[in-house]
């Protein structure tokens, strides 16, 4: 049986979309199943023992695409995504089993549309995992609680080790990831919020060494927060750290005690790591959508209306809110000296 999956782009999309693919091999153990998704998301999925090719959007568009994946002639076509664009591929894919999301302009390429339901199963998974897991409803696959996971190399653990000895840094350090902008303004804590959030991570622990993941398009943006820092708090931080890639950055977290920022790409690779996530939530992401987690009694997920009821402004959010959670956060990750 020849199994398509289609998501085509974000990294949090994307990882969240894998937790489909075990259940799947379950029920049918001869399957080979394929990926289609953006070739730059393709690499957090590296090592995932449940894929077995992954393809590409063509870079000449949509009948091109099309085109190149009705050779495959597949027999189950997954669409994720639902856009009229995926819609499409998943229509002329051949395949006669063909499900994806329930949308008035998109329901007739399907022969299962499926309605996104409105009331979680667990509180652990939350809509962004379960409303993938609906998608398998049709192939008579049960709910069940399951999460998304990374999988690294042993070359790219050997990778990250030498990453932290040419900082000066061991696996016997206290090191703190943080995710310290969003993917855009919209999705990032403001920058002096953030400034006082590392004062109060530095003061209470100082034991610790705080690595802050940010772009290379960011960097004026971190200069900008490094300047508010005091110079005890500047101690602190691991100023030239580095990471080339997004495996790489994997690859260190999964070396850290805990992650701490902005809800994101980096907060669903280090809950997929298994790593304790201190998430913040932009006030225009719906929390019960992407507060998933597989280690619920560790992981904080924090929201401007825990505070502010109905808030919608950043502003609103202030770091005096965040410390009692922070800092019970850092007692269970950090160990005492």
């Amino acid at each position: 049986m020849k199994i398509l999956i289609i998501q085509k782009k974000f990294m949090g999309d994307v990882l969240v979309t894998s937790t489909i693919l075990p259940l799947l091999k379950q029920k049918y153990p001869q399957s080979e199943i394929s990926f289609l998704l953006e070739e730059k998301h393709a690499q957090i999925l590296l090592g995932n023992p449940y894929i077995d090719q992954f393809l590409f959007f063509h870079k000449e568009g949509l009948k091109k695409t099309i085109s190149q994946l009705k050779e495959y002639q597949f027999d189950l076509v997954i669409d994720l995504y639902s856009k009229i664009e995926t819609a499409m591929i998943t229509f002329f894919s051949g395949a006669k089993t063909k499900i994806g999301f329930f949308k008035k302009y998109t329901q007739f390429f399907y022969t299962h549309a499926v309605k996104r339901s409105t009331q979680v199963k667990s509180k652990n998974t939350t809509f962004g995992i379960e409303h993938r897991l609906q998608m398998l409803e049709p192939l008579g696959i049960p709910f069940q609680e399951v999460f998304p996971k990374v999988y690294l190399q042993k070359d790219e653990l050997a990778k990250a080790h030498q990453i932290l000895s040419e900082n000066g840094l061991s696996t016997q350090d206290n090191l703190i990831m943080v995710s310290t902008f969003g993917s855009s303004e919209e999705k990032t804590y403001p920058i002096e919020y953030m400034a006082q959030l590392l004062e109060y991570v530095a003061d209470y622990k100082p034991e610790a060494k705080i690595l802050c993941n940010y772009l290379p398009s960011q960097k004026e943006l971190f200069e900008a927060l490094y300047s508010q820092l005091s110079e005890k708090t500047k101690a602190s931080i691991v100023k030239n750290f580095d990471t080339k890639n997004l495996r790489e950055f994997a690859a260190v977290t999964s070396l850290c005690k805990c992650l701490i920022g902005n809800e994101g790409g980096a907060t669903n690779v280090s809950k997929s790591l298994d790593i304790p996530t201190f998430t913040i939530f932009s006030p225009r992401i719906c929390i019960e959508d992407w507060a998933w987690s597989s280690n619920p009694n560790v992981d904080k997920f924090l929201h401007v209306t825990d505070f502010v009821e109905s808030s919608k402004n950043y502003s609103d959010f202030k770091p005096i809110f965040l410390k009692s959670d922070l800092e019970e956060f850092l007692d269970v990750t950090i160990a005492k000296n």
